[in-house]
């Protein structure tokens, strides 16, 4: 679902559409929308369903311990089935049966499932547009889960869920990657199908009254935001606050962190003390960040781009983030970002922030310039209708 714009799925649907609109092409969006991550559909704004045909369906992929546990004895992965809706398909269908389109852009990995529907009732050509490698950040994910069942349950899912990634790559008309790393491994599965990096887009127009200064009002202020109902961020949260933060203290007894995002874990809330707290969901992420300037991006695992980094370095903020986290942004560590591995390493870029106000405002100023020059919205508009375009001839 395009909104609230909350989360980085959320971000690159809504910008992207955004994008394609303001370069006169004609868009129409349909949505899943879960119970896991249910949205009112009120909350759409008239102008954004008018501008593109809005329409959604539902569609329930909440966990089924037994549908989960009789998957085992299949040949698909638990990961992709839980996306199989018979309400999505006959909506799907009434679409293709009423509209006609040029391009079909699938947004995630799932929604491949309904290809063979899109082919029937449709010549459009088809391009996928992940937002990461799904396999990959599982991948990632599992080599820091210690139960020994889980984990061998996650493998195999896991391993499924890479074979279904490499079929589509032969299936789809082309591939628009998120970033460079997770096109170079689409080249690889399917050396036939085209394939473009193309990062997701920011909305400058949005930021065009954010006080760049405030931010320096209360110095310094660490923060997170980011969904929790990701594994990613919930496991590298767990990580930096359990692994990081008491080596922190220690070297810097008045660090205090703060922590925000939707679907927040309870344990999460159980944590809180003087120096960790946790604010859960907020309405309105920009306003969250306006008094904070350094944002901590402690990500373990993962794949793609991360949209909140793009987000936080389009409004000024010195970002501290794992390799992992800043993978498929072309920063350069030590001029517009900075980047930490280790405990180690996160005291020392942390302890470097709060000794130098000046510091923390050359990066942050660095970042946005990066921003603006790399991740503008009419800008990876335009490379987007360049690619239309060419797989359609």
């Amino acid at each position: 679902m395009p909104f609230p714009l909350h989360d980085g799925g959320s971000l690159s649907v809504y910008n992207t559409a955004l994008g394609l609109i303001n370069q006169k092409i004609d868009v129409k969006v349909f949505a899943l929308n879960t119970p896991k991550n249910w949205v009112n559909p009120e909350i759409i704004p008239q102008s954004f369903r008018a501008k593109t045909g809005f329409e959604f369906a539902k569609v329930d992929t909440r966990i089924n311990p037994v549908k989960a546990l009789m998957n085992l004895f299949s040949k698909e992965s638990y990961f992709i089935t839980r996306f199989i809706s018979n309400e999505f398909n006959n909506h799907l269908t009434k679409i293709l049966k009423a509209e006609e389109f040029d391009i079909i852009q699938l947004e995630h990995v799932y929604v491949c499932l309904y290809l063979k529907t899109i082919r029937k009732y449709s010549n459009a050509k088809i391009i996928l547009r992940p937002q990461n490698i799904e396999s990959q950040v599982w991948d990632r994910y599992l080599e820091n889960i210690s139960n020994s069942l889980k984990k061998q349950y996650l493998q195999v899912a896991t391993y499924r869920l890479l074979r279904f990634e490499k079929e589509i790559s032969h299936k789809v008309d082309g591939i628009m990657a998120i970033s460079p790393n997770d096109s170079k491994i689409f080249r690889k599965w399917a050396p036939e199908t085209p394939v473009v990096n193309i990062p997701v887009g920011f909305d400058f127009d949005s930021i065009k009254n954010y006080n760049f200064s405030r931010q320096y009002s209360d110095f310094p202020e660490f923060y997170h935001l980011g969904s929790m109902d990701w594994l990613p961020n919930a496991q590298g949260i767990e990580w930096f606050i359990s692994e990081v933060m008491p080596y922190v203290k220690r070297l810097y007894p008045d660090f205090r962190f703060r922590i925000a995002g939707k679907n927040m874990p309870q344990h999460f809330f159980n944590l809180q003390e003087e120096s960790l707290i946790v604010d859960g969901e907020v309405k309105n992420p920009l306003k969250y960040q306006s008094d904070k300037a350094i944002m901590i991006v402690p990500l373990l695992s993962g794949s793609g781009i991360r949209v909140k980094i793009i987000e936080g370095m389009a409004i000024g903020k010195t970002i501290i983030s794992t390799s992992i986290g800043a993978e498929g942004i072309p920063y350069k560590n030590g001029t517009n970002i900075l980047i930490a591995d280790t405990k180690e390493e996160f005291a020392e870029k942390i302890l470097q922030c709060a000794n130098s106000q000046d510091f923390c405002r050359e990066i942050g100023k660095n970042a946005c310039l990066l921003a603006m020059e790399n991740f503008d919205l009419n800008k990876t508009a335009k490379e987007m209708i360049l690619f239309f375009k060419s797989v359609i001839s």
